[in-house]
């Protein structure tokens, strides 16, 4: 990670490793897992709540906000919407695009 000039650290693409990024999806990845076990929706009920689930940084997942090509959020089997990903952390636009991108299936 890179230093700013007040001394904290900053998290940049170049700073985040491969684990990380696996580390991120195998989390997420045994939320819905459990919920999956339990019966009960632990995303859908965090986004009821009004908190995204994701929890992989923009930045580990090369987040944009417009679409590659035909592929964008509003098609991505990851997309809660209006604006939620079960993968990336934070709040996503539906012409979004990331590394994460799945497609929903037809």
């Amino acid at each position: 990670m890179s230093k700013e000039e007040n001394g904290t650290e900053k998290t940049t693409p170049e700073s985040l490793s491969r684990r990380d990024v696996l580390k991120g999806l195998a989390i997420t990845a045994g939320v819905v897992a459990v919920g999956a076990v339990t019966g009960v929706n632990p995303i859908g009920a965090a986004h009821a709540a009004g908190k995204c689930p994701g929890t992989t940084p923009k930045a580990a997942l090369q987040y944009r906000p417009h679409p590659n090509g035909k592929d964008h959020c509003a098609v991505c089997a990851n997309f809660i919407a209006p604006h939620c990903c079960k993968v990336v952390a934070g709040s996503v636009v539906p012409d979004g695009y990331c590394l994460a991108f799945i497609p929903k299936p037809a």
